[in-house]
């Protein structure tokens, strides 16, 4: 698709949402730099080259999941990608678990007003899914989705992935989804490459916890052999930061109470 249509259709899209599920101001960043025919790079040399040559792939889902119940680091290595990426060009970020923190982004290097950040709500899979799709099918590059620990019941959530899936396919966007454990069965199906998430103990400077060492292993994968593993170190920019303004989303109330489960688009802006 022709750039120029491609950013009508994504305009046109958000804009439909925003009549749908309330309006916001939107930001489109630019087109992201690299390779078309080959992976995004994530610029975390474990993942580039040993985890995934090449980066994460194009077209295909990427999960990250968590290897047990707790604490698994797959949400903030999901937020740090977000904020690679936003650097890059325009990030989706569909944030079923509530998690996202525009500060903590902002301090990972993000650009704030190249985020389009998607609430659902918590538990709302299928809602999740299906709003990801309307962005992809509409041209947004690169979608992350945060899952949170509920567990709906695969026949709801399974033709929303579907749908996801082909469109992440035929626009060749990157796709990154953080799941709970266990990981419902049809995510677990359409990944085609899959990150087992393990906290691999707390990072600690002058008895401040300053990060968290996650292994991570390749446990499943469509594109190359499987089995792989490695550690990052996924580092807290500011543990106790105070008074720092780094911009806040604006975030569009439901006018009526009965409109209060209502899914929501905000734009992060710096």
């Amino acid at each position: 698709m022709h750039a120029e249509t491609r950013g009508r259709v994504l305009a046109d899209t958000v804009a439909g949402l925003q009549r749908r599920y309330g309006n916001a101001a939107v930001h489109r960043g630019p087109e992201p730099d690299g390779g078309e025919n080959g992976g995004w790079l994530t610029a975390i040399p474990a993942l580039d080259i040993r985890l995934s040559p090449g980066g994460l792939p194009r077209g295909r889902i990427t999960l990250l999941q968590a290897a047990q119940t707790g604490v698994s680091g797959r949400l903030t290595l999901l937020q740090a990608l977000a904020a690679q990426a936003s650097r890059e060009g325009e990030v989706v970020y569909v944030d079923v678990a509530a998690s996202l923190d525009p500060g903590f982004l902002a301090d990972l290097g993000a650009d704030l007003g190249s985020c389009l950040a998607v609430l659902p709500g918590r538990g709302r899979w299928r809602e999740g899914l299906a709003m990801a799709r309307a962005l992809v099918v509409a041209g947004s590059p690169w979608v992350g989705v945060a899952l949170d620990r509920g567990h709906p019941r695969n026949a709801e959530i399974e033709q929303a992935l579907n749908g996801l899936v082909e469109a992440v396919h035929r626009r060749r966007a990157v796709c990154v989804v953080a799941a709970p454990a266990p990981a419902a069965a049809p995510l677990a199906y359409a990944s085609s490459l899959t990150l087992s998430c393990r906290p691999a103990g707390w990072q600690e400077s002058h008895g401040d916890i300053t990060g968290l060492r996650v292994a991570l292993e390749v446990s499943k994968s469509r594109l190359f052999a499987p089995g792989a593993t490695d550690t990052l170190l996924l580092r807290y920019p500011r543990p106790y930061a105070t008074a720092e303004v780094v911009g806040y989303p604006a975030v569009m109330s439901p006018a009526r109470e009965e409109e209060a489960a209502e899914l929501t688009v905000v734009h992060l802006s710096a």
